[in-house]
């Protein structure tokens, strides 16, 4: 399954549907929130992050700009900015447990998707490294191409299997990354 694949869209429109939970930051049309229960899934997976980590930045995020001291200059327009920025984050916190039914569903259903996938292969990788040793011996030289497309759990999973001095080469373009809708970014060139 993918953000393409329209039994992603179906899926996370059902836990859209059947979720009871509280969703009082979250101000969109339930087909909007489907999309971005998809979108947020693919970049929690793409940089490995657990869900749970978002609803624990979101509160630290509140925590330190409640710390702050009232400022004048904290009224009009820059406050509203933070203000904006923490109703994004909040948002985007209550939006967690739909990732995660989305998440079960699927699991139930013994599917994945391209960030499932990516995730999965960066966390094997780096947790056995064994896995990276047999790839070494089977491949001597490697060439990776269209590395601006490369997300950062690829780029875990591709320094897990191949760094430490192993003879590897990444061509790619800034100018043709493609591929943000699901988390590559060219910035990945100079990582």
């Amino acid at each position: 399954l993918g953000p393409a694949d329209g039994r992603s869209t179906v899926a996370a429109t059902r836990v859209v549907e059947a979720y009871a939970g509280e969703m009082d930051h979250v101000t969109h049309a339930p087909s909007t929130v489907a999309e971005q229960v998809l979108g947020l899934h693919g970049d929690l997976s793409g940089h490995l992050v657990d869900p749970s980590r978002l609803i624990d930045v979101a509160r630290e995020l509140r925590a330190e700009v409640d710390a702050l001291p009232a400022v004048p200059r904290m009224r009009g327009p820059y406050h509203q900015e933070v203000r904006d920025a923490l109703a994004v984050q909040d948002a985007r916190a209550q939006l967690v447990p739909l990732v995660e039914a989305f998440r079960s569903l699927k699991s139930s259903n013994e599917v994945v998707d391209f960030g499932d996938q990516a995730e999965l292969a960066a966390r094997l990788a780096v947790e056995f490294p064994e896995v990276g040793a047999g790839e070494r011996v089977r491949f001597s030289v490697v060439l990776l191409d269209e590395y601006q497309d490369t997300s950062h759990a690829q780029l875990v999973l591709l320094r897990a299997l191949f760094g430490g001095g192993h003879p590897v080469t990444a061509v790619g373009d800034p100018c043709q990354s493609i591929y943000g809708w699901r988390g590559a970014s060219a910035g990945t060139l100079t990582a």
